[in-house]
């Protein structure tokens, strides 16, 4: 299906329109040069600045023009079997832990207790606690892996 459908990274599109915006701002007129692109139906574009390789912004070819979309959901149109894969980092990264133990201080009586899982920073359930003392736990993020066994992912 992709080997169809795809652009290789630093393929160039040639605009079929060039136009000039004008727009006014205060007593002064700027001119802002714009280009039009036709895209297909279903395909999906991702841009990256000059200097770099990194994509800023996407976008997807739709029946009435093009729709800018996240980078989330470029990545998922265009890999669907990773896509539960790509939001279960993004809800780790949101969380702020990782995979290596993290010391965090807590009042005494917190709860936590070791080889449990728990939610953190509005995440539900990235959190595994390895260890608890009276005052600190320590926290790491719960892998794909260990999602999936779970049935969390």
């Amino acid at each position: 299906m992709l080997a169809e459908d795809f652009l290789a990274l630093g393929a160039r599109i040639c605009p079929v329109q060039r136009t000039d915006e004008r727009v006014r701002r205060g007593r002064y007129e700027y001119s802002y040069p714009r280009a039009h692109y036709a895209v297909p139906h279903g395909a999906v574009v991702a841009v990256a600045p000059g200097s770099g390789r990194v994509p800023h912004r996407a976008y997807v070819g739709r029946d009435d023009g093009v729709a800018e979309i996240s980078s989330a959901a470029a990545e998922d149109l265009l890999d669907p079997a990773g896509a539960n894969r790509r939001a279960w980092r993004r809800r780790v990264l949101a969380s702020g832990l990782t995979e290596t133990p993290r010391r965090f201080r807590m009042a005494p009586g917190h709860g936590f207790e070791p080889e449990t899982i728990y939610d953190w920073c509005r995440q539900e359930y990235v959190a595994a606690c390895t260890k608890a003392g009276e005052r600190y736990v320590w926290l790491r993020a719960v892998t794909y892996a260990e999602a999936v066994a779970l049935g969390i992912a």
